[in-house]
């Protein structure tokens, strides 16, 4: 069966890419076309063909420069025509081939090395740029650009990185941490995403993992709240 794309906000699909569960694509309906977000490993191409067949890419948008998110950047910006868009503070990284943005020695040696393909890069995107609809927020810690994408009028937040929330069941999240290693600046991270939790999403959309619908929870893994976590009000 060819790979589909899941609607699970107004206007905003999530795409299983590999490993599934753990890695996705998301595509957002803009007002000039799709806005694909994040393009996966460099073996994505295959996987995003499939579910972009028959629609019109207006945008490709990454949420950071990290290999698991930008190693089909090039291939999917040549097959489709579409611009590519990223943090300013990536762009030149990614251009050059140094997305090697770890604090861990390992994960520079083996993430470091995923960009097979490089290509310019067409909008630098900054704090309060829009995005089909959604705020650009820069929110640096797990490399130096950055960025999570905001719709308050629904509360729908897209974020590139963890912690990573294994369940299906979006009201039951159950967490797998990212190591410390996987970040440029890990208390940087950290400070980003308590920002991010004030916001009190009521839709988490994550590349890694499931999407998150319970606020409290989802604050709570992110360091955002000490108390333990009380159930969401249905």
């Amino acid at each position: 069966m060819a790979p589909r794309f899941r609607e699970i906000a107004d206007g905003v699909h999530l795409g299983a890419l590999v490993p599934a569960g753990l890695l996705h694509t998301v595509l957002l309906e803009g007002p000039d076309g799709d806005v694909v977000v994040d393009a996966g490993f460099p073996w994505s191409a295959r996987r995003l063909a499939g579910l972009l067949r028959g629609r019109h890419v207006a945008e490709h948008a990454v949420t950071h420069a990290h290999g698991d998110h930008v190693g089909a950047s090039a291939w999917l910006c040549r097959q489709t025509g579409a611009p590519l868009a990223m943090g300013d503070a990536d762009a030149a990284r990614f251009e050059d081939g140094r997305i090697d943005t770890h604090a861990g020695a390992v994960e520079r040696l083996v993430l470091g090395s995923l960009v097979r393909e490089r290509r310019p890069v067409d909008r630098r995107l900054v704090e309060g740029d829009r995005i089909a609809g959604f705020e650009v927020l820069a929110v640096p810690g797990h490399s130096p650009g950055t960025l999570a994408l905001w719709r308050a009028d629904d509360g729908v937040l897209v974020v590139g990185d963890g912690p990573v929330n294994v369940s299906t069941d979006p009201a039951a999240p159950r967490w797998l941490p990212l190591p410390r290693g996987l970040h440029h600046d890990p208390p940087g991270a950290a400070a980003s995403r308590r920002r991010l939790a004030g916001r009190r999403p009521a839709l988490v959309v994550a590349m890694h993992g499931f999407p998150v619908a319970a606020p409290g929870r989802w604050a709570h893994a992110v360091g955002a709240q000490t108390d333990p976590p009380r159930p969401d009000p249905a």
